[in-house]
């Protein structure tokens, strides 16, 4: 009972629910919670025509009602289905934090509708979990078997990227952080970091871009004085070339693009979206909501098995650590 993984909702008309519901059916996947209103919930399997025995896990004499052998929701009161998404976030990071569950899977959903209709200041999950654990700097990190990649900036317009990386402070706290969390969560002793630079070629010396030169290198010097073992900053297209993945822990790259490209290439939409530096933990399968997808065949699982995988991962790793 103290193993329970929450479940957000996410976009309860995008394909993260149908992949849940597979996975579950498959035996994948237990000890779980899907947080969400059941009378939403209910709507949607009825017009799906999907049936469930589920179970109500909500709080008796301090306690959840588990049933192991029915699908489990935590339920709440919701005014719409953008509101019950929202919610389900708020809902999933108390859970974690009060240490009902030892860690939450966020279902993928609509940036967009969150911002037009519940929270104008929404950007994404990342920022989110950021918020509430009262954090100056997390860390999006990339995991596909043993790959890891993280990108220094997340959810930003690309003319912003030079200027928040002017930032040098918040450039070695990105960094220093990124290095703590492998070491606790993925209980990497000694991390060996690459990191790329902003501009083409890294910067071709000054020739395209000043931004290595005046800060990232100086950063860097910096990070190796407090022990830490990081090489760069290289160009960012030759940085996960089969040398560096068999030499290397950890691949940062500056800005969103630069990683998240190469990394759905190679993992073909199999890898993990994890947040470190956060209190609790926190996973989210490496897709969208893909409506385009639904009912088809083609919907694949593996990203959620994988995000449900490292959350046990971590959080023996923590254990390990002394930190949970």
């Amino acid at each position: 009972m103290n193993k329970l993984i929450a479940v957000t909702i996410g976009d309860i008309n995008g394909i993260g629910i149908d992949i849940l519901i597979k996975t579950w059916k498959e035996k994948k996947i237990k000890n779980f919670i899907l947080i969400t209103n059941i009378n939403i919930l209910e709507k949607k399997l009825k017009e799906k025509n999907i049936k469930l025995l589920l179970n109500l896990v909500n709080y008796e004499k301090n306690k959840f009602v588990y049933n192991k052998d029915k699908f489990n929701i935590f339920s709440y009161k919701a005014n719409s289905l953008e509101d019950n998404t929202y919610k389900s976030l708020k809902y999933g990071n108390i859970l974690c934090t009060n240490k009902k569950c030892i860690g939450v899977i966020t279902l993928p959903l609509r940036k967009d509708l969150i911002k037009d209709k519940i929270d104008k200041n929404f950007i994404g999950h990342t920022e989110f979990f950021q918020k509430k654990d009262k954090k100056n700097n997390v860390n999006m990190i990339l995991f596909h078997k043993k790959i890891i990649i993280s990108p220094l900036t997340t959810h930003i317009e690309l003319k912003k990227v030079s200027k928040i990386i002017s930032n040098k402070e918040f450039l070695f706290n990105q960094i220093y952080n990124l290095n703590k969390c492998l070491k606790l969560d993925f209980n990497i002793k000694k991390p060996k970091l690459i990191i790329s630079g902003l501009n083409p070629h890294a910067g071709e010396n000054g020739k395209l871009g000043t931004e290595e030169k005046k800060i990232i290198y100086p950063v860097i010097k910096k990070l190796q004085k407090k022990d830490i073992n990081i090489k760069g900053p290289l160009s960012a297209d030759s940085l996960l070339i089969k040398r560096n993945i068999d030499k290397f822990d950890c691949f940062i790259f500056i800005y969103h693009d630069q990683a998240l490209i190469p990394f759905k290439f190679i993992s073909q939409f199999s890898g993990v979206n994890y947040t470190g530096n956060l209190n609790i933990i926190r996973t989210s399968p490496d897709h969208g909501t893909a409506y385009n997808l639904l009912g088809s065949s083609k919907i694949s699982n593996k990203s959620f098995i994988n995000c449900y995988k490292l959350i046990k991962k971590i959080y023996k790793h923590r254990i390990l650590n002394g930190k949970t």
